[in-house]
């Protein structure tokens, strides 16, 4: 994939999920198929959340020199955070702030071959990491999808 048509990927996210979940009431929202699995607003906000610290991270791969990044538990984060009390349009609006600030990032980055290191994972460039945000995308946008047609899924990291 050329790097136009990630960064135009990337943008769209919001608006993608917007799509999905247009209409829905609360109860579709906040409904979890089970015991430990999320609902789509856990989806949601765990998007929220993932893209405000991926745009931490590519900046500092655009900033710094082979910066380490530290991990975090996106289990707890969602858990933590309390998305299911959380108003839908608001954590679409976060997504949509902090992942037009990576487009922005990422449009203006000349050297996509700058890495940073993930323990446990090793060092990847910052065309790796925008690739893997949009297997990330797909994931659960596909986890959203199962979840309106009332189907199990496993969340998918």
């Amino acid at each position: 994939m050329e790097r136009l048509e990630i960064i135009e990927a990337l943008k769209h996210l919001p608006d993608r999920v917007e799509a999905e979940v247009a209409g829905l009431p609360e109860a579709a929202l906040s409904r979890r198929p089970a015991e430990g699995e999320w609902s789509i607003k856990e989806v949601v906000g765990h998007l929220r959340y993932d893209a405000e610290i991926r745009q931490k991270r590519l900046y500092a791969v655009w900033s710094l020199t082979d910066p380490v990044f530290t991990p975090y538990d996106e289990v707890a984060s969602v858990r933590e955070q309390n998305y299911q009390e959380a108003d839908i349009d608001t954590l679409i609006a976060e997504l949509r702030r902090f992942r037009l600030q990576t487009v922005d990032l990422l449009s203006h980055a000349v050297d996509w071959t700058r890495t940073g290191n993930q323990p446990g994972v090793g060092r990847r460039s910052l065309r790796q990491l925008a690739e893997r945000a949009l297997d990330h995308d797909a994931n659960h946008l596909a986890q959203i999808r199962a979840l309106k047609a009332g189907r199990k899924v496993e969340a998918a990291s």
